[in-house]
C-alpha cells in the first residue's frame, strides 16, 4: 500500500476508536514550505517524505497530543527543520571524536551510529527527547526510518515511511504490537504502551 493509503487506515481506525486524535492533526503542509525545508537541510529528501508532509503539518502541541505513531507525535515541517538543526549542532563535537561528520555521513543509510547526523530528517517526537527520523544517507536503505535516542544512538526501525505506517495501521487494526508498542485508548485519545 502507499503512504497515503496506510495513513488513511490509521485515521479511519482513530475516527472509529480514538476520535479525539485525528482532530489534533494540522492540515497538510504547503508544498512550497516543504521544498524550502528540504533546501534548508541541504539534503535530498525521498519522495515518501514529501508524501508524508502532504498528509499533515504535524499536530497541535498541547494536550491531547496526536500520538498517531507508536509513542510519537508527527512533527510539522518547521519543527522538523528546527529540531534537525538543534540536534545536529548539539552533536557536532561528538561527531569529530568519531572521525568527523563527513565520514559518518558516508556510511550507508540505516547503519547504527551513536550521534545525530545531518542526514536525519525528524518526523516524530516522543516529547522525551527521542525522535523518529528519515535517514537520507545513500545505500539500499536510503529513506528508511530510524529511531534516535536522547542519550545517543540511532537504530533502524522501518525500511520506509510506508512500512512505518503499515506497521502502525496493522497494529491498530489487529490489536497487535508495532516494534513493541501496543495501542490503547483513553478518553477518545490514542496512546501507546510498550509491551
Amino acid at each position: 500500500m502507499s503512504v497515503e493509503a496506510n495513513w488513511a487506515r490509521i485515521i479511519r481506525w482513530c475516527e472509529q476508536h480514538a476520535p479525539k486524535t485525528p482532530t489534533r492533526l494540522l492540515p497538510p503542509a504547503d508544498l512550497g514550505a516543504v521544498r524550502s525545508a528540504e533546501a534548508a537541510t541541504a539534503e535530498t529528501w525521498p519522495e515518501q517524505l514529501f508524501q508524508w508532509f502532504a498528509l499533515h503539518d504535524g499536530g497541535y502541541r498541547e494536550y491531547p497530543i496526536p500520538l498517531v505513531l507508536p509513542s510519537n507525535e508527527p512533527l510539522s515541517v518547521a519543527d522538523a527543520v528546527e529540531t534537525r538543526h538543534r540536534l545536529t549542532r548539539s552533536w557536532e563535537d561528538e561527531a569529530e571524536d568519531l572521525g568527523g561528520t563527513e565520514a559518518l555521513m558516508a556510511e550507508p543509510a540505516g547503519s547504527e551510529t551513536e550521534i545525530y547526523l545531518p542526514a536525519f530528517i525528524p518526523i516524530g517526537d516522543t516529547g522525551a527527547g527521542d525522535y523518529l527520523a528519515v535517514d537520507t544517507r545513500g545505500g539500499d536503505r536510503s529513506g528508511c526510518v530510524i529511531e534516535f535516542f536522547n542519550e545517543g544512538g540511532a537504530t533502524f526501525r522501518w525500511a520506509s515511511i510506508e512500512a512505518m505506517l503499515d506497521c502502525t495501521a496493522s497494529a491498530l487494526e489487529h490489536g497487535t504490537d508495532c516494534v513493541g508498542w501496543v495501542a490503547l485508548v483513553e478518553d477518545g485519545v490514542l496512546r501507546w504502551d510498550f509491551a
